[in-house]
Order: structure tokens, then C-alpha cells, then sequence
């Protein structure tokens, strides 16, 4: 029997809405702040922002994630993104293999910066949520704070 469970993180960057946002949608360059990830999609980024509705995401997380698709240690989660709203949302729904459901990010406004919401909606066999939703949440957790880190240089 397959389960949803919701996953939701929130950080704050003292950085403007529109430098988080251009950050964040260079789907090449989340492979530098994701951990034990490699990001790309189907467009370059320049296109990726002008199109965003029905782009494809690829996000390869495992070990040695730099050498895929040679080494294939991992889960290889695929994403098209459904709706697009620069610079403030971002969904997509994940329709690979092991990874289903929905996901998204919303970016606010802040007296001091902006707010970045990650959000996750996954379907999957209870026993595999049960284990794996504490390490992707720890893992997604360590992520956002080094994308914030990477910002604020």
C-alpha cells in the first residue's frame, strides 16, 4: 500500500527575492549546494526561465552523484515542473520511477531578505517513509542552509 507524506522546510536568506530566485532556478548550480546531488534539466538556463511550465528536472542523488550516469549508486528522481511564477513558485510533480508526488518552492518577501518554503508531498510504501523521510528531511535541511551560505558570501 503506497502512502503520502508532507515534508516541509522554511529558511531565511538576507538576500533579495529576485537573487534567491535566480539562484535557485540554475538547476545546473543546485548541484553545488544539494547534497550528494547532480541537477540539470532538459533546457539551458536561459530558456528554463522564459518556459518554465512542462520543463524537465533531473536530480540524480546517491553516491559519487558526479560521475553519473557512469556510476549509478542512487535514485535518479525526474520532475516536470507544472507551474511557474517567477520569482515567488516553482511546482512540479515527480514522475520517476521510485520518487511520485508533488513538490514545490515558494519564495516571500521579508523585512530583512527573503523566506524560502521547500515543500514535498511524496507517495510511497509506508516502510520506505518511514526511514527514508527523517534522512531526506535531515538532508534537505543541510542543503538549504548551505544554498543560504552560498548566497550571503
Amino acid at each position: 500500500m503506497n502512502k503520502l507524506s508532507h515534508l516541509e522546510l522554511n529558511i531565511k536568506i538576507k538576500k533579495p527575492i529576485d537573487k534567491v530566485w535566480a539562484s535557485l532556478v540554475d538547476w545546473h548550480s543546485q548541484s553545488d549546494w544539494m547534497l550528494q546531488t547532480k541537477v540539470w534539466s532538459e533546457l539551458d538556463q536561459d530558456r528554463t526561465v522564459k518556459n518554465g511550465k512542462g520543463v524537465l528536472i533531473f536530480a540524480f542523488t546517491g553516491l559519487f552523484p558526479s560521475l553519473y550516469p557512469k556510476i549509478r549508486i542512487g535514485i535518479l528522481d525526474t520532475m516536470e515542473i507544472t507551474r511557474f511564477k517567477p520569482p515567488v513558485l516553482c511546482e512540479v510533480v515527480h514522475i520517476g520511477r521510485v520518487i511520485r508526488g508533488t513538490g514545490k518552492f515558494e519564495l516571500k518577501k521579508s523585512k530583512d531578505g527573503t523566506i524560502f518554503n521547500w515543500q514535498e508531498d511524496l507517495v510511497a510504501h509506508p516502510v520506505f517513509l518511514l526511514v527514508m523521510k527523517p534522512l531526506l528531511l535531515l538532508g534537505v535541511w543541510i542543503s538549504l542552509r548551505r544554498f543560504a551560505r552560498q548566497l550571503t558570501r
